[in-house]
């Protein structure tokens, strides 16, 4: 099935095929879909949302009790752009899972690091709302944002108004969304997982993330992430003393692939180049491990 944008469409029409694929990629049928240019614009666009539904149920709260001459002076919510807290699925760099139910009790649940990944089932059969990235796990563009609300716990006047705001957002990543899912090399999902882990050589090393995550992390000095060689699949964080490495293996979804022993030999390397780079300032750094594909 072509995805690719046509050019007699509009605007809506595509980011209604936009809608239709995700829904058939991810298991979203369940969900209403609502697309954004960032997080911080989600976040935005559902703290006035919701303080607005706030400010309708206090109106009709206070109207039980007061005459109708008095209910033009009701004490109003200030509408304060970007209250709602976004709360990640995934804890970085702790590399912690945090239950959902957490997640939908603090805010409003942030699921970049776990939508089209191992954790992908877990979220779209708990999540009653979350918003995530398109980029992170799915590979599809850096540039647009998903929000997601499960249909049958909101009402049709909370999706009809998310929708008029949506269609009021300039969206430019719809049509490069569209066309990566006619990529042959695309799949929908990141299969990785990853155990926990051990290193004894070149440095001892025992990694705290929690097991079954698509990435490891580890406890390391600032001192020694600092020789370490930039890379895709490296994520630094030398104020929190953690080091990240990411696994991303491509698959449908219906079969995860254990990566521990892989990154743990591109741990092993890394390292290792890190600590002839410090020896020995402008020596090569050595090569990593390439991706590897699922299993058929």
């Amino acid at each position: 099935m072509a995805h690719a944008p046509l050019s007699s469409e509009t605007t809506a029409e595509a980011r209604d095929r936009l809608r239709l694929a995700l829904s058939r990629f991810y298991k979203l049928e369940q969900f209403d879909l609502f697309f954004t240019p960032s997080l911080h614009v989600a976040q935005v666009l559902l703290s006035q949302l919701f303080l607005r539904q706030e400010q309708a149920r206090n109106q009709t709260r206070y109207a039980a009790y007061y005459p109708v001459t008095e209910l033009n002076i009701l004490p109003a919510i200030p509408l304060v752009a970007g209250n709602i807290r976004l709360v990640p699925h995934v804890e970085l760099p702790q590399g912690r899972i945090r239950p959902l139910r957490d997640c939908q009790n603090q805010g409003v649940t942030e699921a970049s690091e776990s939508f089209a990944s191992v954790l992908h089932q877990r979220l779209i059969d708990e999540a009653h709302l979350f918003v995530t990235r398109l980029d992170r796990h799915a590979e599809i563009c850096g540039d647009l944002v998903l929000v997601a609300l499960r249909t049958h716990d909101f009402s049709t006047l909370v999706r009809s108004e998310l929708r008029l705001f949506e269609q009021g957002l300039s969206l430019a990543a719809t049509g490069e969304a569209l066309r990566r899912f006619d990529d042959p090399e695309w799949r929908p999902y990141n299969a990785a997982t990853v155990d926990a882990l051990s290193l004894t050589a070149p440095l001892p090393l025992d990694s705290c993330h929690q097991p079954g995550l698509p990435f490891a992390s580890f406890s390391v000095p600032a001192s020694v992430i600092s020789t370490l060689t930039d890379a895709e699949d490296v994520v630094k964080w030398p104020q929190q003393a953690r080091l990240q490495l990411n696994a991303n293996v491509r698959g449908s979804g219906r079969k995860s692939v254990n990566m521990t022993h892989h990154l743990c030999r591109r741990l092993q390397s890394l390292l290792s180049s890190g600590v002839k780079s410090e020896k020995a300032p402008g020596s090569a750094a050595g090569s990593g491990f390439g991706p590897e594909s699922e299993p058929k």
